[in-house]
């Protein structure tokens, strides 16, 4: 098939919706379709992808968009909208493939051209608002609401990134077909020892630290604040412990940086830039421990199945975000406080009986959501409710 994806996102980077939108090209061009993909002027070239990519023409009046709603995001999809009328004048496709709010462009563009679209889900759009803060007035909540009504009632299918967004279209039309992909991000990237070893001498740390490590966005939905109200209490029990946060601006570390100040455990958290997606197997590789503090959403990090590949005990917060997917066999689930995110760390430092139960346990859990023969069949079936091949 021909098909036009829409990625509403600065694409190519390293975060959520555009790392997410960016295995999903390469799944459906591996199993032979034609890609194309309308996003933001704004963004990188994307590594090792067959895929032409068109970027939407018109006064963006930024060179880079941060993540979650916003008000020049706005402005960024009305010129994506225009983009996308050109594009379906210039090019027939057989199929759109849009994710978040691209969805309400599509069915718009569906009204002219009668193409039909897949609206890949990544979370709520009314949830989004008012999680990111962008909006307490319910005038603005309720219209969010009503584009995402109107975009799932227009899809020919869903695909959800996990059952939480599957119940949240399904709520919407029960006769919709939805079918649920977790968002699986196999990175080529060495693992061994001697990449681990790289990465321990590049923050000068020492063979005898252990190292808990958090990867991903800094932004304020993912909790940070939380782990490093944690990481004083880990430190009373587990002295040789230092903690390693990849993915931060520099604001973002200016901010948590002065809260382990204050807390008096600057030495003991070493926070470092946004880093390729290729260098994360030896990140995790380099670790014992790998944590995600995150309390609110219903769209899972998509780093949490990658984290159960990596042979690393996954610890995390007892929470929708994460407890729809893992479960208190897959991963050390605590409660969403310091003190339970503490006693789960030190139990994943110290424990070697419940790491090595939690690790057996992450074996089943991949082959169940993140095998070729899971996300093969996930396809099949959303290709099925197309009535394509």
């Amino acid at each position: 098939m021909r098909i036009l994806m829409i990625i509403p996102q600065a694409f190519y980077t390293t975060r959520g919706t555009p790392l997410s939108a960016y295995h999903r090209t390469k799944e459906l061009i591996a199993r032979g379709h034609e890609v194309d993909i309308l996003t933001y002027a704004v963004g990188n070239d994307p590594p090792d992808l067959a895929a032409r990519i068109y970027r939407s023409r018109g006064p963006h009046f930024r060179k880079s968009i941060e993540a979650g709603p916003s008000r020049i995001k706005i402005w960024f999809d009305l010129l994506l909208s225009i983009n996308l009328l050109f594009r379906l004048l210039v090019k027939r496709y057989d199929l759109i493939y849009a994710h978040e709010e691209g969805a309400f462009l599509a069915r718009c563009a569906r009204l002219v051209f009668r193409v039909p679209y897949i609206y890949d889900m990544h979370s709520s759009l009314p949830l989004q608002i008012t999680d990111w803060k962008f909006s307490a007035s319910r005038r603005v909540i309720n219209f969010f609401g009503w584009v995402e009504r109107v975009s799932i009632r227009g899809a020919t299918a869903i695909v959800a990134i996990s059952p939480a967004v599957a119940q949240v279209a399904r709520a919407v039309d029960a006769n919709i077909p939805i079918v649920v992909i977790i968002n699986h991000f196999e990175i080529i990237g060495a693992s061994d020892a001697t990449a681990a070893a790289a990465i321990r001498a590049r923050y000068e740390i020492g063979e005898d630290r252990l190292v808990v490590l958090y990867t991903g966005s800094f932004v304020p939905l993912q909790a940070l604040d939380l782990l490093v109200d944690a990481v004083p209490l880990v430190v009373r029990k587990i002295s040789n412990v230092i903690f390693l946060m990849v993915g931060g601006q520099e604001a973002e570390i200016a901010g948590l940086r002065a809260q382990a100040e204050r807390l008096g455990v600057a030495d003991r958290i070493i926070f470092d830039r946004n880093r390729p997606q290729q260098e994360m197997p030896a990140y995790m590789a380099a670790a014992q421990v790998l944590v995600s503090p995150r309390i609110k959403g219903i769209n899972p990090p998509g780093k949490l199945l990658s984290y159960l590949a990596s042979r690393r005990p996954v610890v995390a917060t007892d929470t929708l975000v994460h407890n729809q997917l893992l479960n208190s066999r897959c991963a050390i689930l605590t409660a969403p406080n310091a003190g339970a995110l503490a006693d789960g760390l030190v139990t994943a430092l110290s424990d070697k009986n419940t790491v090595t139960n939690v690790l057996a346990e992450a074996d089943r859990f991949l082959q169940l959501y993140g095998s070729k023969t899971a996300r093969d069949a996930a396809y099949e079936q959303l290709f099925a409710a197309l009535g394509a091949p």
